[in-house]
């Protein structure tokens, strides 16, 4: 973790921000989460932990790490962005229910195979991507 700290360090310094802290425990907390998370998730882990870190300074925190890369928006639901580490993370597929707002993960290596193609094709270079599938799980479907 210590590289990705540093990491995170130059990028804040080259934003021409300081680096708190604040930030860098935001930072440690995010990169400790191995699911989809939202702003209160991180927020609860802080204070529940004893760090006094304000909603706010996550709400502000957050936008850079999209910006640098660490993370992105995985979906919103209900009002709630929800995020992901993108750090070593390979690209994936998102089932999630409209109905329980359950999401369940795909990495598909023909998928990534395809759309690896498609780009060299094009010449296109991506930063990051993300595919979502809305619909319905079998438990709300079996509720009906």
């Amino acid at each position: 973790m210590l590289e990705e700290v540093e990491s995170f360090r130059r990028f804040i310094k080259s934003k021409g921000l300081k680096y708190t802290p604040e930030r860098e425990e935001i930072f440690k907390e995010v990169l400790s989460c191995s699911g989809h998370f939202d702003v209160e998730d991180i927020y609860l882990s802080l204070k529940n932990k004893g760090h006094k870190i304000s909603k706010a300074s996550v709400y502000r925190t957050i936008p850079l790490l999209i910006e640098g890369g660490y993370i992105q928006e995985v979906y919103r639901q209900s009002g709630r962005s929800y995020y992901e580490v993108t750090l070593k993370k390979k690209p994936h597929l998102h089932f999630i229910c409209i109905k329980c707002n359950q999401v369940e993960e795909l990495v598909e290596n023909k998928l990534e195979e395809l759309l690896q193609k498609e780009m060299k094709k094009i010449s296109f270079s991506p930063l990051t991507y993300h595919l979502e599938i809305f619909g319905v799980c079998s438990r709300c479907r079996y509720k009906e």
